[in-house]
């Protein structure tokens, strides 16, 4: 044991972790929410309803964190 209390660690332990990092599922590099590039003008029906959507995912996430 070392001064930490745990064990040492082999050095083919060490390369096998690391090696199991590369494997798996590749993290996709564009996220998935499309983003507007001009926002709605005011008073509009696409801005009302942009506005709602948005309070929508806001409430959605509120409650996610109660349960």
């Amino acid at each position: 044991m070392n001064n930490s209390g745990h064990l040492p660690v082999s050095d083919s332990a060490v390369r096998l972790r690391v090696m199991g990092r590369r494997r798996g599922r590749p993290r996709k590099a564009v996220s998935n929410t499309p983003t507007e590039k001009e926002p709605a003008a005011v008073g509009t029906l696409t801005r009302t309803k942009s506005l709602l959507m948005a309070a929508l995912r806001v409430w959605e996430l509120k409650q996610r964190g109660l349960h």
